[in-house]
């Protein structure tokens, strides 16, 4: 494949339209495509024959060299396809086919690029093209454009991969964090969150660990007026960073005006206020069990999810460990600034019908109506 695929367009708005791809890809239709048995093969064949394809006609003007970052460490979750931010799937015979994307959640926020313009590049913006073969003809039948909002709508959620969630926060963000006036970033509540929050500090009278109540939480700028700024330049003394965490949760407590004889240990830590602590002295944070980046209900009653969950990151120095920066935000936000990432490859599936692919055989479509519908 050409080492041109591997550089990313100049900008979002360079990307070839998915009318424009359908157009491009339609001479692919009846041509002979021979399947080895082998998937990694097929897929790599497939690749490069799109590719190829894409070639012979204009591609995005390419990002400059020093004009954009890739996010995620080794480039993981990153389309093969840069240029066009294209992943290529291939689709056989059997009652379903069971799409697999790996190193990423297909339908989130989480960041890709970031270019130095201030534009982004998420997962949910990844085109998905997906080559239909006839196994009895060997021919290429049918071949789908889709995106991952369409494959979520009509086809429900990917499964939640089984893995440790972490949040990449980079050397470059962290610099800008230290040199902002108050060395905080600070973003607002959720939309659905401020319908239920407090915003003027009395000692509270629930405990900790009890469930948040409407009209009692604490809102994220008042947390920063009240305890946030008394934080930057804290020292956290321990001997790990998991007993620093632990650490920095009973100051946040003591803060907030709650007992801080017994910590929570479940999610979010501080449940009565929806507020996770965390600290950060390497690159990456560690989240355990759940992320904003897969939309979960963590409260029915106020029906109250991850992406509604309030984080507190604390930006330590390692030699010195004082806080030098926070982070406050709603879980929503984290995926617009930082990156989800993984220590170990993981992959996203989701089952499709394989009567979907049947109904449009002969066709290049863009996220068609299902006809069974």
């Amino acid at each position: 494949m050409n080492s041109l695929f591997k550089i990313p367009p100049g900008s979002p708005d360079d990307l070839t339209s998915l009318d424009d791809l359908r157009t491009r890809l339609i001479s692919l239709i009846g041509k002979e495509f021979k399947l080895t048995k082998k998937s990694r093969t097929d897929g790599s064949n497939n690749r490069k024959l799109i590719a190829k394809t894409l070639e012979a006609y204009p591609l995005p003007e390419p990002a400059f060299e020093d004009g954009y970052e890739i996010i995620p460490p080794k480039k993981k979750g990153v389309p093969k396809i840069l240029r066009e931010f294209i992943d290529t799937y291939i689709v056989t015979s059997g009652k379903s086919y069971n799409l697999q994307v790996w190193n990423r959640y297909p339908n989130s926020d989480s960041l890709l690029i970031e270019y130095e313009s201030g534009h982004k590049l998420k997962c949910k913006d990844v085109r998905f093209v997906l080559t239909k073969v006839n196994v009895e003809t060997s021919k290429i039948s049918s071949i789908f454009i889709l995106t991952p909002e369409y494959i979520v709508e009509r086809f429900n959620k990917f499964g939640k991969p089984t893995i440790k969630h972490q949040l990449l926060i980079s050397k470059k963000i962290r610099s800008k964090i230290y040199a902002s006036d108050d060395r905080i970033m600070f973003f607002n509540d959720t939309k659905k969150l401020s319908y239920y929050l407090k915003h003027d500090f009395t000692q509270p009278n629930d405990k900790m660990i009890e469930d948040p109540k409407a009209n009692q939480i604490l809102s994220l700028k008042l947390i920063k007026e009240t305890i946030a700024e008394e934080l930057i330049g804290s020292k956290i003394e321990s001997a790990d960073t998991k007993n620093r965490g632990q650490a920095l949760e009973r100051k946040v407590l003591e803060l907030l005006g709650y007992s801080t004889e017994q910590l929570h240990g479940g999610f979010p830590d501080i449940p009565n206020q929806l507020l996770e602590v965390k600290i950060q002295d390497t690159q990456t944070v560690d989240l355990g069990k759940y992320s904003p980046q897969i939309e979960e209900v963590i409260n029915s009653e106020l029906d109250l999810t991850t992406r509604d969950v309030r984080y507190l990151i604390a930006l330590t120095n390692p030699d010195t460990l004082v806080i030098e920066g926070l982070i406050l935000a709603p879980g929503e936000k984290l995926g617009d600034v930082f990156s989800y990432v993984s220590d170990k490859s993981y992959k996203c599936q989701r089952s499709i019908p394989m009567s979907f692919f049947d109904s449009y055989d002969g066709k290049v479509v863009i996220n068609p109506k299902y006809e069974s519908d």
